[in-house]
């Protein structure tokens, strides 16, 4: 008679059989069997988890994995084997657990540590974090494409800044290739035609091609017609080109007044032509819109109206004119606030949340008339307010289907004209939603303010504030904080916070050294700047007027030994010129600043350092940024070009120009000195 343990075995071998033909189920059910006639068998359990395995029922397998474990506890080719599944089926954790036990169990076995450095090698910690280090090379040194992998340096990079290292210059060599560019030509406005370039009066065309063929000359058309004809500014080096001498840079930079064009929309096409008479072209649709004026706008330099009739060149009209002198001290940058609207024009919670920042506006202008416009859904609370002057509701409806709130054409007209008598000075909409931001436009206040919206870029001043969420990267400060932070904003805009600070600490002592006297009144020129090609050139003219029509003496900062040689000789030998074409420690430096009669020099720190001293500045702008953004703010004038290229932000590639700086040549020795007259 055969032994208790014959049916166990028999079905083993059968499970056997079907595991070779691929009949994984079959195998799993088979050991399943012979593990009821046998369950303490640990080598079936882990045959059976296999099975299970194979055929994708996971649970089960794992429970026999776990049985085999209580039985074998010991067993490293079972923890092994326990890694294996927990790999597959996603538990890297576990998986890991596994090898490190397995590893542990035979401290001379390859094969888990194998596995735990495979792991290692894909990026799994093993849930220890990774230390951060700081890289000792520099990432940038290497080819990217064959950098090895480094974990820990990765994880740096979000706690460092690797694209701050130095790095060689031979990285940025490039292979240049023919290319047309405009860089500044109008401002891109939405329009009926779409987001367009908008050309307001006069406007500068400014732009480079990079060219094998050396470029003569551009002309411009608008529709066909030919607006401008003349030489191109080149040829100029590509400073990264590897070969120098096979490609080049050449600049255009065309002044038009395009007011004799009747507003809609147009095609500028652009032709250069060759040395082999050759043309290349490019073409750009842009809408004409009524121009700006000067009067309207003081501040800025980039407005400029010609003379009707003058028959001199558009360039000789404009070089011809004064240079701009504008007072440091800014005013209001609003106007005088008399009417305000305020729109939320959206859902009850919407106005709750603007509650606060409702009553600050009020706090701010409480003599203006505070006129509301609201929905149906929340201007009842609005009434309750108590803040508001007027109230007007609008059925602004949203569309699920066009995913926005309409207002139709005869809708809007009709609140245009309901909001015309207020002649608004400000137009707020307060809603961080983009659906209400174009209805501003109806309200005529010159002044438009709202949260910012890329695709309406008409309004005078946004808020882009973010707190951001560490994961989603969305909002996370409340919609009142929001709303507060805005109408904030906007009251520093009513008057600026720079003050004159004084060092009481610093003593005329100091200028002994320098051979000024405690008595001594004295000018300071400062010469320089970081961008060269912001240097006015008259310093020594200025100099020789100052030194023939005052008693002042004149200190000069200089980074040229030779200065001096600039001056005529019995000026230059005059014991009334301290020249320092040195470095001063900063306590130095800023006592010769602070005790001045007079500082001028060019748009660079230290006309920012004497003004915060309270001297008066005479700073001279190039019109590369705006003079109203980094002009000095406490004392003096700030003396700049009004042209229509100003604000092209040219800094490293002073080739751009195309005008030959002539925001700062054209600046004259009395533009400059008939300023510094006033305070000496």
């Amino acid at each position: 008679m055969r032994s208790a343990g014959s049916p166990a075995r028999l079905f083993r071998k059968q499970a056997a059989t079907a595991q070779s033909e691929g009949r994984f189920r079959d195998a799993a059910a088979l050991y399943v069997e012979a593990l009821r006639i046998e369950p303490g068998k640990g080598p079936v359990h882990v045959q059976a988890g296999h099975m299970f395995k194979e055929a994708g029922e996971f649970a089960l397998a794992e429970h026999h994995y776990q049985l085999a474990v209580e039985l074998m506890p010991d067993d490293a080719d079972l923890a092994l084997q326990l890694g294996h599944f927990h790999k597959t089926t996603g538990q890297l954790a576990e998986a890991h657990a596994a090898y490190m036990r397995a590893a542990a169990l035979a401290p001379d076995w390859s094969e888990p540590r194998k596995e735990l450095d495979t792991m290692r090698a894909a990026g799994w910690s093993g849930g220890d974090t990774p230390a951060v280090i700081t890289p000792t090379y520099d990432p940038f040194a290497i080819d990217p494409d064959r950098a090895p992998f480094d974990p820990k340096l990765a994880l740096s990079y979000g706690r460092m800044a690797p694209e701050q290292l130095p790095r060689p210059v031979q990285q940025m060599v490039r292979r240049s290739e023919p290319s047309l560019n405009i860089v500044q030509f109008g401002v891109h406005l939405n329009t009926f035609w779409g987001m367009k370039r908008a050309a307001r009066g006069v406007e500068a065309i400014r732009g480079f091609c990079i060219s094998i063929e050396p470029l003569l000359e551009v002309t411009a058309l608008v529709n066909g017609l030919v607006v401008h004809r003349g030489a191109m500014k080149g040829p100029y080096e590509l400073e990264y080109e590897p070969d120098r001498q096979r490609i080049h840079k050449y600049v255009f930079n065309i002044w038009y007044d395009f007011s004799n064009f009747a507003p809609g929309l147009y095609t500028l096409e652009l032709r250069f032509r060759d040395g082999q008479h050759k043309v290349r072209t490019l073409h750009e649709d842009f809408v004409v819109e009524p121009a700006l004026f000067e009067e309207e706008h003081p501040a800025s330099d980039a407005i400029v109206n010609l003379v009707p009739g003058d028959p001199r060149s558009i360039e000789e009209q404009i070089n011809g004119r004064p240079s701009a002198v504008h007072e440091a001290e800014r005013p209001n940058m609003l106007p005088e606030i008399r009417s305000i609207l305020v729109m939320r024009a959206d859902q009850l919670g919407d106005l709750v949340a603007s509650i606060p920042g409702i009553l600050r506006l009020r706090e701010l202008f409480p003599g203006a008339k505070l006129i509301g416009v609201f929905s149906p859904a929340n201007v009842d609370l609005a009434r309750s307010l108590g803040v508001f002057d007027d109230l007007i509701v609008i059925d602004f409806r949203e569309s699920m289907e066009l995913r926005t709130r309409t207002l139709s054409w005869e809708e809007q007209e009709a609140l245009r004209d309901r909001l015309a008598p207020y002649a608004f000075d400000i137009a707020i909409d307060l809603s961080q939603s983009l659906m209400s931001r174009s209805l501003l436009a109806l309200s005529g206040a010159p002044f438009l303010y709202g949260f910012k919206d890329p695709n309406w870029p008409r309004l005078s001043a946004s808020v882009d504030d973010a707190y951001f969420d560490p994961k989603n990267r969305r909002e996370i400060a409340s919609h009142s904080t929001r709303i507060v932070t805005m109408i904030d904003r906007l009251a520093a805009l009513l008057k600026s916070s720079a003050r004159v600070i004084r060092r009481d600490d610093l003593s005329r002592a100091r200028l002994r050294a320098f051979g000024i006297a405690d008595a001594d009144r004295y000018a300071v020129l400062h010469t320089g700047a970081r961008i060269i090609f912001s240097r006015w050139t008259h310093y020594a003219g200025l100099a020789e007027r100052l030194h023939r029509d005052t008693d002042l003496k004149i200190v000069i900062f200089t980074d040229r030994a030779d200065w001096r040689d600039a001056l005529p000789a019995d000026i230059a030998a005059s014991d009334r010129f301290v020249i320092i074409d040195r470095q001063l420690p900063f306590d130095d430096f800023d006592a010769m600043l602070s005790f001045c009669a007079v500082y001028v020099g060019n748009d660079s720190g230290p006309k920012h350092l004497a003004s915060l001293r309270g001297v008066p500045v005479v700073s001279i702008h190039s019109a590369r940024i705006n003079w109203s953004e980094w002009g000095q703010e406490h004392t003096g004038a700030v003396i700049t070009r009004k042209l229509p290229c100003a604000g092209c932000s040219i800094y490293h590639d002073v080739d751009d120009c195309g005008k030959d700086f002539v925001c700062v040549t054209a600046i004259t020795l009395d533009d400059v000195y008939a300023v510094v007259r006033r305070y000496v």
